[in-house]
């Protein structure tokens, strides 16, 4: 049995298939875990649906135009908006159209009232087949948020026309578990990394060994 064992160990394929089987549980795991604690909240009432509006925001380097829509004045247009009732925020569901292309449209979010902005909290959309956007946000306290609508050249603004704000739709069990295409990513990625890792970990250690001898 042992001997199996170790022959099994011994088999290229095994550092990687243990990798992904490992990404699979967390990546599971995770899944029950947040269905869990969005139950949870909504069982409080501290997660539900709303709709926002423009007034909601901090617009910077925005201008309105007569005919209700925006203009950047900047390459780095921003709406904020702060969480004063402490809500619980999961989403958020953008429904807007562009003159140009947006390029990059990222969220912004931070944990706790004062802290700073930073590229290491921030979440990218993923576009609906209405063409609106989606972007969900990891479990935690949201104390704030800054989208940032588009990401235009400076030297060619972006006329920006906004048709809604909804935050925490409704999702299904299903979507606690879809890893949406940057999650699948992640799950061939890393795992994959890992297991290269480990591989040349392995064959340093058998070395060490065989030099001692």
């Amino acid at each position: 049995m042992i001997a199996k064992l170790k022959q099994w160990l011994g088999r290229p394929a095994f550092l990687p298939l243990l990798c992904y089987v490992v990404a699979v549980i967390v990546w599971l795991g995770g899944g029950v875990w947040s269905l869990a604690a969005d139950t949870l909240a909504k069982a409080g009432g501290t997660l539900y649906e709303c709709e926002l509006t423009l007034e909601n925001f901090e617009l910077v380097d925005m201008q309105l135009l007569e005919d209700g829509s925006y203009i950047t004045t900047s390459g780095d247009p921003q709406m904020i908006w702060r969480n004063t009732d402490g809500m619980t925020v999961r989403t958020l569901h953008l429904t807007a159209s562009f003159d140009r292309s947006p390029r990059e449209m990222c969220l912004y979010y931070t944990n706790a009232e004062g802290e700073p902005f930073s590229v290491n909290k921030r979440v990218f959309a993923a576009q609906q087949d209405n063409g609106s956007y989606v972007y969900t946000l990891p479990q935690g306290n949201i104390a704030a948020l800054r989208l940032d609508p588009c990401s235009p050249e400076e030297e060619k603004p972006v006329t920006m026309t906004f048709s809604g704000f909804s935050m925490n739709e409704s999702a299904s069990v299903v979507s606690y578990f879809a890893p949406g295409w940057y999650g699948a990513m992640e799950l061939v990625l890393y795992p994959g990394l890992a297991a290269c890792a480990l591989s040349l970990a392995q064959s340093a250690w058998q070395t060490y060994k065989s030099k001692k001898r």
